[in-house]
């Protein structure tokens, strides 16, 4: 039904970064491509202060009536951290029913990391982009709402939550001798939104009876990973660091721990967390954005106010030192995996918000 519709894909850098946000990109990417579509990325230029500038002029050419080039484009879906880079091409497009669809896929807004002048204005020009596309697909409700907040239909939204089996599954928990250390698991960047540092400062009161491997990269913030590398060495051999792993890593270190950490300040869904209850483990994070969506409090997981250290530490306490609550959110975990989406089931729904005539 598809067949031969030709798909521009516009992201900021290169699409392999190592993220949540660039990797649901790939995925619905690659669905796009075997349901027939030619699909073109376009990685935007983000270097030098004329980057916002000539990256719109590059997008007016995108977004422009078919009638004026051959090789135009079906349907152009823009990721929304492009928004200094694309808002003002979005809102001038000339919009005919020879121009191409406009879809923007946004995981959050950027200015909900933001406060003060520099959130105001994101937002400004996230309102921009969001208010000039056909179509907005969202990856959680949360995020819809906060679409809607910003001035957009609910009826130009659709929710299509990542999945959950990338890194496969598991029918148990992981296993584990009585008496062990407790193998806790932070995965994500090493910055202020993921929060390494409060799980480190939490960490100190379970380190006696629990061990904690951070895996994620330390190149997006070197001067906070630093901080967090700093904090990490006083723990000796407690604390492991691995950087940013390939999937099949990541695969074993979730097959290899008993409790997924996340005290994040803010998630637009929280992929780790999906993978991590289809592998059995616990978690641990934070009630901040869409997190409560994906995992439930009390049941595979204990949720904190965010960027509140003495609570992380209660909430560790109460998973390291009892054996019981552990093992019995573990199997509330795997129970919570199957009630999340795949990514074939990703796939499919993204397919239909782009191409709504092929439901």
């Amino acid at each position: 039904m598809l067949d031969g519709a030709r798909v521009a894909f516009v992201v900021d850098g290169p699409l392999d970064q190592p993220t949540g946000g660039y990797l649901y990109d790939r995925i619905v990417a690659s669905g796009l491509r075997t349901r027939g579509c030619h699909v073109d990325v376009v990685n935007l230029d983000v270097r030098g202060p004329l980057a916002p500038l000539r990256e719109n002029v590059r997008l007016l050419g995108l977004l422009a009536p078919r009638v004026s080039s051959p090789r135009m484009h079906d349907v152009v879906i823009i990721d929304e951290l492009c928004h200094p880079r694309a808002a003002f091409a979005a809102a001038l497009r000339a919009r005919s029913p020879a121009s191409p669809r406009l879809v923007t896929l946004l995981h959050h807004l950027a200015a909900s990391e933001r406060a003060g002048a520099s959130a105001n204005l994101r937002l400004a020009l996230e309102r921009v982009l969001l208010t000039a596309s056909d179509h907005v697909v969202v990856t959680s409700e949360t995020t819809a709402r906060v679409a809607k907040a910003a001035g957009l239909p609910r009826d130009r939204i659709t929710v299509v939550p990542p999945g959950r089996d990338r890194l496969g599954a598991r029918a148990t928990p992981p296993a584990r001798a009585r008496g062990a250390p407790v193998r806790l698991l932070f995965l994500g960047a090493l910055t202020p939104r993921k929060d390494p540092l409060a799980l480190l400062e939490a960490f100190a009161a379970v380190a006696a009876r629990a061990v904690l491997t951070l895996a994620g990269p330390a190149d997006r913030d070197a001067w906070y990973a630093a901080r967090v590398l700093a904090a990490a060495s006083r723990f000796g051999s407690r604390v492991r660091v691995t950087g940013a792993l390939p999937d099949e890593a990541l695969a074993r270190e979730l097959g290899a721990h008993d409790v997924l950490v996340l005290p994040s300040r803010y998630e637009g869904y929280g992929i780790a967390l999906a993978e991590a209850v289809s592998h059995g483990l616990a978690i641990v994070s934070c009630r901040a954005g869409a997190i409560p969506e994906v995992v439930r409090h009390g049941e595979e997981a204990l949720l904190v106010s965010p960027g509140d250290p003495r609570a992380l530490e209660d909430a560790l306490v109460r998973v390291v030192n009892d054996e019981q609550r552990l093992d019995a959110m573990q199997h509330a975990a795997l129970r919570r995996a199957g009630t999340l989406p795949t990514w074939a089931d990703t796939q499919d729904a993204f397919c239909r918000a782009v191409f709504p005539a092929a439901r």
